[in-house]
């Protein structure tokens, strides 16, 4: 796989997907190699950010509030990507259900973008990191449907974009849910 399919897989159902559906990792090496490394690192922009920036989003609040809201971030995310991969497989339709392991993949690749938003954090602008997070949910959501296309359905019809609609709006409720626990501690 070259660097330019990462950001082609946004976009198309064709470049770095085939590759990758070439193997079928488990879902501990999917943790390992995609979501601990994704989620630590958008973690460890919540910690830079209590240290560096504190005072541009939650003046007052103690170090040990955002140390929580990072370890809430972690979590949940780990949560999340397991409970996607579950009703990414509840929700293809093939004439049997795809394997759990590469339902976990997609589910692990797909909040990538989310993930590398945190990076924005390196600046103090609020409204600069809000922007990027939605473009960062935008990118999902072309990863998904893509996935879906590349991985399960093969076809991309209108049957494929409802499917990535559906599992996609379970998944910004699931991402708004892990924002809002996130802020608790910083209130």
């Amino acid at each position: 796989m070259n660097l330019q399919h990462p950001l082609q897989m946004i976009y198309s159902s064709r470049h770095g997907w085939d590759q990758l559906g070439q193997r079928h990792p488990s879902v501990l090496h999917s943790f390992m190699k995609i979501v601990l490394p994704g989620s630590l690192f958008a973690a460890g922009m919540v910690q830079y950010t209590a240290i560096y920036h504190a005072d541009s989003y939650a003046p007052g609040v103690p170090l040990q509030n955002w140390q929580q809201a990072s370890l809430i971030l972690l979590l949940t995310s780990w949560l999340a990507v397991s409970l996607m991969a579950w009703v990414i497989r509840q929700s293809v339709h093939a004439s049997r259900r795809p394997a759990f392991a590469d339902c976990y993949r997609l589910a692990a690749l797909v909040p990538l973008p989310i993930w590398l938003s945190a990076l924005s954090l390196l600046l103090p602008y609020p409204t600069l990191n809000v922007l990027c997070a939605l473009l960062g949910l935008a990118a999902s959501a072309g990863l998904l449907f893509h996935g879906l296309d590349a991985w399960f359905e093969h076809d991309d019809s209108v049957h494929t974009l409802s499917l990535a609609y559906t599992i996609f709006a379970i998944g910004a409720l699931v991402w708004l849910f892990v924002v809002a626990l996130l802020l608790l501690p910083l209130l």
